[in-house]
């Protein structure tokens, strides 16, 4: 049904069920855990994801901490862990040029970020 919404499932508001990011907390993927990089439904606890295998914990570059799949910021150091997509929210490689999931042309982000 268009319009209906559920509890974004950091903070709790309500948000579209087809909403890529949470307009309140500003976290990826408010409804249902998913794989950062395809997208791929996961569940608490795993490390890998069983659709693309690519990690879904990572050490923060800075200080070591690991960074889980819901996290783009370090909790220990706040530094950033991942940069993601502003058109599709899949996490992308410093510098690329487009999104490898949906095409979008990110020089103007990396601009935005300073990088």
């Amino acid at each position: 049904m268009v319009g209906y919404k559920k509890p974004c499932r950091f903070c709790g508001n309500l948000v579209d069920e087809l909403s890529a990011m949470c307009p309140f907390c500003n976290r990826a993927h408010p409804l249902q855990s998913v794989c950062p990089y395809c997208m791929a439904p996961i569940s608490p606890g795993w490390t890998v994801c069983n659709a693309c295998a690519k990690p879904l914990v990572i050490p923060c570059p800075r200080c070591g901490a690991p960074a889980g799949p819901d996290s783009d910021v370090c909790e220990r150091c706040r530094s950033v862990v991942r940069y993601r997509c502003p058109t599709c929210v899949a996490v992308v490689m410093p510098g690329a040029k487009k999104c490898d999931r949906c095409g979008a042309k990110l020089k103007e982000y990396w601009k935005s970020k300073g990088l």
